[in-house]
């Protein structure tokens, strides 16, 4: 898993605007992925790597935004850990409850990667400590990511909330030049 880390915080590093919530359209641009929307879908996405290595994601535009970033970051996690070879496709199914089958390692590492996209550890420790959100619907609103991938990225930060009154938030900007890592 640590691989995978470094190769989300290396992707996030070199395309990464520093603003939440994280525009995922834009680092799959810088990426080379190309991105199209298509009703009645199937599936959540479709997600195809050519026979000359071209991703490509098919994304349902029925699901609502969030759904959306979540599914959309989850299938980069797939091109960017190579887990589909070169002409081959693969439908993501991510249903509303966004309940996965961990089963599948593929599929845990591609969650993982998504949330470390999503909800990167910089923007996140901001949140929780300079900003001190409240709860996690308040930063799930910050980050466009459902309250339950909140609560597992600060479990995996070992970050805590306040228990103060909510205040509602929405995206910001943070610099990370004078940051040490």
């Amino acid at each position: 898993m640590r691989h995978m880390a470094l190769l989300a915080e290396g992707i996030l590093k070199l395309h990464w605007d520093q603003t939440v919530p994280v525009n995922v359209a834009h680092i799959l641009k810088q990426m080379g992925v190309r991105l199209q929307l298509q009703n009645n879908l199937a599936y959540s996405a479709l997600l195809s790597i050519s026979s000359d290595n071209q991703a490509r994601i098919v994304l349902n535009q029925q699901l609502p935004n969030v759904h959306q970033r979540y599914v959309v970051a989850h299938a980069l996690a797939h091109v960017a850990l190579h887990h589909l070879r070169p002409g081959r496709e693969q439908p993501i199914h991510i249903g509303s409850d966004f309940r996965l089958d961990f089963s599948q390692h593929h599929t845990a590492e591609a969650n993982d990667f998504a949330l470390r996209l999503l909800m990167p550890e910089p923007a996140l420790r901001f949140a929780v400590e300079d900003m001190q959100a409240r709860n996690e619907n308040e930063i799930a609103s910050v980050f466009a990511v459902p309250p339950l991938f909140v609560k597992q990225r600060l479990s995996e930060l070992g970050l805590a909330l306040s228990r103060a009154p909510s205040r509602r938030r929405h995206g910001f900007t943070i610099d990370l030049d004078g940051v040490n890592h």
